[in-house]
């Protein structure tokens, strides 16, 4: 993966994948170098909605955890 902060690719054996807000596909790794002020990094690269299946096949715990905080009911304000 590439740094677009800092220009430099490093590897990843297995990154997470994520969806991201416009519903594309990514994976998604914390870059080892650290920005300004102590920042971290985040690296993105595009990838298919079969990297996405698979990895959620692979780590089922991550995507229930998800699911449970959109389904997390939220108390109605007084009236």
């Amino acid at each position: 993966m590439t740094c677009m902060t800092t220009k430099k690719k490093f590897e990843v054996v297995a990154p997470e994948v994520v969806v991201l807000k416009n519903g594309r596909y990514a994976f998604r790794a914390e870059c080892p170098w650290e920005g300004k002020n102590g920042k971290k990094l985040v690296a993105f690269k595009f990838c298919s909605a079969q990297n996405y299946r698979d990895y959620q096949e692979k780590n089922p715990s991550t995507s229930e955890s998800e699911h449970l905080e959109d389904q997390v009911e939220r108390p109605e304000s007084p009236a």
